[in-house]
């Protein structure tokens, strides 16, 4: 007789996995707590150094990413993280309070990237999000 069968993938899928880099403590816990209270798996990271790791480890379906950070602005960690083999339908949402027009466009050239102003609250981002993620749950 077989081993029994693991049921939990089928009664539980896997949630939306997430990763939040922003260098504010106070915004990683704030977007952190809104996304999981709506069903979706947060990793925070509060330095852009190190998050290409974080990646490869937790695989995320999304990357949130402050645009104006110490050592790596999100632009350029933006680039690094689209070009991990590992994960290559990964998208990035640009969470950021800069000039909406710079936003834009820096959400214009970067492949699979979207932004949302952070004056235009959490909801906006958890709908861009969902968006992202190909789902009507927003």
């Amino acid at each position: 007789m077989g081993a029994p069968e693991d049921t939990r993938s089928k009664s539980s899928p896997r949630l939306p996995t997430v990763l939040i880099v922003d260098d504010n403590p106070d915004m990683l816990v704030q977007v952190g707590s809104y996304l999981a209270a709506r069903g979706i798996r947060v990793v925070p990271s509060n330095a852009a150094l190190g998050v290409s790791s974080l990646v490869i480890r937790h695989r995320p379906e999304i990357v949130v990413l402050d645009v104006m950070m110490p050592a790596l602005d999100g632009g350029s960690l933006a680039k690094l993280l689209l070009g991990l083999k590992s994960v290559p339908d990964m998208r990035i949402v640009f969470y950021s309070s800069m000039d909406e027009e710079r936003l834009y466009e820096l959400a214009r050239t970067t492949p699979r990237a979207s932004y949302v102003l952070k004056s235009d609250g959490l909801a906006a981002l958890y709908e861009a999000i969902s968006t992202a993620l190909g789902d009507s749950r927003g």
